[in-house]
């Protein structure tokens, strides 16, 4: 399986880098680095998730990190992360 990202992913990952870096470069790192490792591993392990809370979705927690994967399965070739979200975001956003 190979990993897409959405442009909604993009996104967060632009928002994520642009709150962190100016006050920690180094934590802005390793947080990256937490975050493409987990989704690297979506390669081999797609259903590493739990069942998400919007049909058709999955969620997989960032290790040592606050953050949270949302991606779905879209057929056998690949897994489009939907977002990366801060887990004090609200999610699903209509609730």
């Amino acid at each position: 399986m190979h990993v897409r990202l959405t442009d909604d992913a993009v996104g967060d990952l632009e928002t994520i880098r642009t709150y962190l870096e100016p006050k920690s470069p180094q934590g802005f790192m390793r947080i990256a680095t937490a975050i493409f490792t987990t989704m690297a591993q979506l390669e081999t392990f797609p259903l590493l998730g739990r069942e998400g809370r919007v049909e058709g979705t999955y969620e997989l927690a960032v290790p040592r990190t606050p953050f949270l994967l949302i991606y779905s399965i879209n057929d056998t070739l690949f897994v489009d992360i939907d977002r990366v979200l801060h887990g004090k975001q609200e999610y699903p956003p209509d609730k």
